[in-house]
């Protein structure tokens, strides 16, 4: 599917995977349109030749504004802090359940939500499939799942529509100061500038690290096979992992990092938190035997990228 021409609405296209599809659609001839209210995004990471949308999805008027005429819509707004929506449950209801549905509900062209493997909870069984239990914890993850379930019971006369289930998705743009970022960018942060690495725990946790790269691409097959066959596209009704498949504990993290800035990285060791999760590990088997993809970036190769452009 070519998207030259076509009408594309990214909320959240501000945030950090939000910026990175953007900017790919813009490079690929797409006419993108964004929604943000800058709580977590930037407006510095949206490129030029994007029409910007500045507002809450809970807001009708302003989400109809932007859906209106598009050809795809890349629902990636959230507010993706655990911490805030168990603060707050009633306003992330509002963004991460209410509005998300009232998006599905009312699109009149293929929607891609971006989902979490947060649905999952604690694992039962590594590597998680798309069929692994969905046991989310906390108000994130619960309202992340409904949104994957409702989507997965689309029928035919429904907008066609599918579920990203994204793992520890890393790369340029996070910002290592917010409370939003993932772990690898806090920890290029504190080694590039001579700080220590905290870890919770012993540090033998294991995690999917996902290069955005790798997350744009699979966001764009799967939009392009909604576009292309609606709901007859075998993603359409339907939840996919995005993840490498290979996890790495955090201590092989830093010694990744410690190899490629040059020097042993102090690491603080301390107790584990309440409700992080020991292991997680996906498997991506289903969105690589659909749609031929599979992870481009190793850890090593995108650690090193960060690195280089951090210095």
């Amino acid at each position: 599917m070519e998207w030259a021409g076509k009408r594309v609405f990214v909320t959240g296209g501000a945030g950090f995977i939000g910026s990175h599809l953007s900017a790919q659609l813009l490079s690929l001839g797409a006419h993108v349109t964004v929604i943000d209210d800058l709580s977590a995004g930037d407006m510095e990471r949206v490129p030029n030749g994007v029409s910007i949308i500045e507002g809450c999805i809970t807001d009708s008027a302003s989400l109809s504004n932007g859906m209106q005429g598009c050809d795809a819509i890349f629902h990636l707004a959230a507010i993706a802090s655990v911490p805030l929506c168990e603060a707050d449950p009633a306003w992330s209801d509002k963004v991460n359940l209410q509005a998300s549905l009232e998006i599905i509900s009312t699109a009149n062209c293929p929607v891609i939500f971006a989902s979490s493997a947060a649905i999952y909870g604690e694992p039962v069984e590594i590597p998680i499939t798309e069929n692994h239990p969905i046991t989310p914890v906390g108000y994130y993850g619960h309202q992340k799942a409904a949104i994957d379930a409702t989507i997965c019971s689309l029928g035919s006369q429904s907008t066609p529509a599918s579920a990203l289930r994204f793992f520890n998705v890393y790369g340029a743009g996070q910002d290592p100061s917010s409370q939003y970022s993932g772990v690898l960018s806090i920890f290029i942060e504190r080694a590039s500038t001579g700080g220590h690495i905290t870890i919770f725990g012993d540090g033998e946790q294991t995690r999917d690290f996902i290069h955005v790269s790798d997350v744009v691409q699979a966001l764009l097959l799967v939009g392009s096979s909604l576009l292309d066959d609606g709901v007859s596209s075998p993603a359409h009704a339907s939840a996919f992992n995005i993840c490498t498949g290979s996890p790495v504990t955090l201590n092989e993290v830093v010694e990744v990092i410690s190899s490629q800035v040059g020097r042993e990285v102090t690491v603080a060791y301390e107790d584990g938190r309440d409700g992080d999760i020991k292991h997680s590990s996906g498997d991506s088997t289903k969105l690589q035997s659909t749609f031929d993809w599979r992870p481009e970036t190793s850890l090593t190769d995108g650690l090193s990228s960060l690195i280089s452009q951090s210095n």
